[in-house]
């Protein structure tokens, strides 16, 4: 018996290519972020165009064209909040940018490095077309901040202050000599010296009347060792308040 080969007929296939929905998903969003990113370079484009604020980069700059100098490094400035004296400013700033003094933009410019608060916000209202040289940006502050010049302290006030017997003295002393410097016209040390005597409560009194240098150091020293004795026991010191 026989047996005829089995055979096997096949039919050709076209496949066809199977998308996920997932992958249609992905390739939208590839096409939407492009899309974002082309719009956003376009943006970027048209602002180096257009004015920033109604104004361009160029018109923002209060000093156009400030030549800096190589190497310069702008000063650690005291900033200025507009509750001093303008002048005394101006003076510390002038010394600070001494090197500078014939660069009269990057003086300007850099007086906003000094300000800050209520000052800093004076200067950015400036109008650049006012202001062509440091004179006229230092006459414009001093006349803006003039009426501090009023309000400064006098002797009545440096002679009614007292010492707190908890403060160190060297602290009282520096705070007090700052305070003295700020009086207009300057005193002199003979006098600075003796509104400070009276400041000093009766221990300090007693023990420096009668041998007060007129030099306000040598008095600071004095008064220093004298509390350095209270400290150690070597003297008694009874608080109380002086009249003098």
């Amino acid at each position: 018996m026989t047996y005829s080969e089995h055979s096997v007929h096949t039919t050709q296939q076209d496949h066809e290519l199977i998308y996920h929905s997932k992958s249609v998903v992905a390739y939208d969003q590839i096409d939407e972020l492009k899309e974002k990113f082309n719009g956003m370079q376009l943006e970027t484009k048209a602002l180096h165009r257009k004015d920033l604020f109604g104004k361009n980069a160029h018109e923002l700059c209060f000093v156009p064209n400030v030549v800096i100098p190589p190497k310069f490094k702008v000063p650690d400035f005291e900033k200025y909040k507009g509750n001093t004296c303008a002048k005394n400013h101006l003076v510390i700033y002038a010394r600070k940018m001494s090197a500078q003094s014939h660069n009269d933009k990057l003086l300007i410019h850099c007086l906003q490095d000094s300000l800050t608060s209520a000052a800093l916000m004076w200067y950015m209202d400036l109008d650049r077309a006012d202001i062509r040289t440091f004179n006229d940006l230092s006459e414009a502050f001093v006349q803006q901040y003039n009426y501090n010049s009023y309000l400064a302290p006098d002797r009545d006030e440096l002679q009614a202050m007292t010492h707190n017997d908890k403060e160190p003295f060297k602290a009282y002393a520096q705070w007090w000599r700052g305070f003295a410097a700020q009086i207009r016209p300057p005193l002199e040390e003979k006098e600075l010296t003796k509104i400070f005597l009276k400041t000093l409560d009766q221990f300090y009194y007693e023990n420096m009347v009668a041998s007060a240098s007129n030099n306000f150091a040598e008095m600071v020293t004095i008064s220093m060792r004298l509390e350095k004795g209270v400290r150690e026991g070597r003297l008694v010191k009874e608080s109380g308040p002086t009249d003098i």
